[in-house]
């Protein structure tokens, strides 16, 4: 609906809803859009209706909605995200439900880990899903610059595509200088064993439209098993419950933790403040 349009007979409550339709999850911008319609059509027949006059109750309703549905954010959207050397909000990136994951172009399990991230993709990106990829020098140092890695995700496994799929500039997701949004994530979601940092690449964190992180992933935890909680996020339905699958991973996961080149170790290839590289 053009707001040019109805601007003749659109009561400056519709400004605000409109604007916030913008910000408000894909089924709620049709009840509103619906209901927008509606007025405008209720104008044109009678052009007695003024700003002042009672709005119908279904609009009440819509409007109650949207604010219960700001209310609900989580401090996930108040957010900056490094793209193309500036400071971003979050916002325009996030999906109905997302996944939050640390990238490592050289690490091995990338062939089995974009592969499948794509796959979900596939699947689940026209219902809302998008994947947000966070590139670092931390653990196992990476030589290649952000647009280059970008570049390299988009060749070699077709990752990329704004703003279903984004790789993100190279930051530091731990220590002292880390990235807000994964302190605040790591923090939020500790895994299993209660370490509140991340412990190797490709941890997976999976959110909902309201930026509730809902689950947990390790390193080696095939995106393709993560097809049902997926789907119940885009639902708006609760998660199934951990699968044995899921809790053998994070035990294996551990046990790697420990001898694995591919795990972040504070002071060999982490530190308080900066990587490797600075």
């Amino acid at each position: 609906i053009s707001i040019a349009r109805c601007s003749c007979c659109m009561p400056p409550f519709f400004t605000s809803v409109v604007v916030a339709m913008a910000y408000a999850p894909t089924a709620r911008r049709a009840l509103v859009r619906d209901g927008l319609a509606a007025w405008c059509a209720l104008t044109s027949q009678s052009q007695v209706l003024r700003s002042e006059d009672m709005l119908p109750a279904a609009m009440e309703e819509t409007y109650s909605v949207l604010q219960d549905a700001t209310r609900r954010r989580t401090a996930l959207f108040d957010f900056d995200v490094p793209f193309r050397g500036e400071p971003t909000p979050i916002a325009p990136f996030l999906g109905r439900a997302s996944v939050m994951v640390n990238v490592k172009f050289d690490d091995p399990v990338t062939l089995e880990q974009l592969p499948g991230l794509q796959n979900l993709l596939s699947e689940f990106s026209a219902q809302g899903l998008h994947v947000l990829a966070f590139p670092t020098d931390q653990g196992w140092f990476e030589a290649d610059d952000s647009n280059t890695l970008r570049l390299k995700f988009k060749s070699v496994y077709n990752f990329g595509q704004y703003p279903i799929s984004v790789v993100f500039d190279k930051v530091d997701l731990l220590g002292g200088n880390a990235l807000p949004l994964y302190s605040w994530l790591t923090k939020t979601l500790p895994n299993p064993w209660g370490v509140k940092r991340l412990v190797f690449d490709y941890e997976k964190f999976l959110v909902d439209g309201s930026g509730n992180v809902l689950r947990r992933y390790p390193r080696k935890f095939s995106p393709l098993a993560m097809v049902p909680d997926v789907r119940a996020a885009l639902a708006g339905e609760p998660l199934p419950a951990e699968s044995a699958q899921l809790q053998q991973a994070w035990q294996d996961a551990k046990r790697e933790a420990v001898k694995s080149e591919y795990a972040f170790k504070p002071g060999l290839n982490v530190y308080a403040f900066g990587s490797p590289a600075s």
